[in-house]
């Protein structure tokens, strides 16, 4: 814990408003020795008296007690997962994020590297879909995290990219849910069984 300076602020005020520490003690009805354990830091005033020590020196108590509240805004960030295949990326997305797991797999015949893929990047699903390549379409899921909680704002949490088109949604939206499948269909992504 930080060392109080209660006593060093009260000097300080009492010198720049002319006081004698006698003149300071007479006005707070304590004695003038006490005034002088204050500002050498070898006791501390009484709590009653400390609001009418900041009244007096026409400080706040913040000020009286050289406290400063440290304002950090609170960081929203998106952390966006998508399972991705190399083999239908520019390996530029790369730069974007970073790889938490791959496995390479046949995929149609083909071995293929496939990772699970995070990133911070602000509009990430966008990112992804300038690098896809030919007809794909690629699921994804994002979290909101605030001073490292997960929070849930009703902000778009579910993401689909194709070259055409991004959807993002939160999962509970069950009506963009239907309008979305409905515009895979007929863009051919899905089949009507899907």
């Amino acid at each position: 814990m930080a060392e109080l300076k209660i006593g060093e602020k009260i000097r300080s005020k009492r010198r720049e408003r002319e006081l004698t520490q006698e003149e300071l003690a007479s006005i707070l009805f304590v004695s003038r020795a006490a005034v002088s354990k204050w500002e050498n830091g070898e006791s501390y005033p009484d709590i009653a008296l400390l609001p009418k020590i900041a009244q007096l020196f026409h400080i706040t108590m913040d000020e009286l007690f050289d406290y400063t509240l440290e304002y950090k805004p609170l960081k929203v960030v998106n952390e966006y997962h998508f399972g991705i295949s190399l083999n239908n990326v520019d390996k530029k997305i790369l730069d974007h994020g970073k790889i938490k797991s791959s496995r390479v797999a046949k995929n149609n015949g083909e071995w293929d590297s496939l990772v699970e893929f995070t990133s911070e990047e602000e509009d990430f699903p966008y990112t992804l879909q300038k690098h896809l390549k030919g007809r794909v379409l690629i699921d994804g899921y994002s979290m909101r995290i605030a001073d490292g909680k997960i929070i849930d704002d009703k902000k778009p949490n579910k993401h689909y990219v194709c070259k055409e088109k991004v959807w993002e949604y939160h999962i509970t939206d069950s009506a963009y849910l239907k309008s979305m499948l409905k515009e895979l269909k007929q863009l051919g992504y899905i089949d009507d069984d899907e």
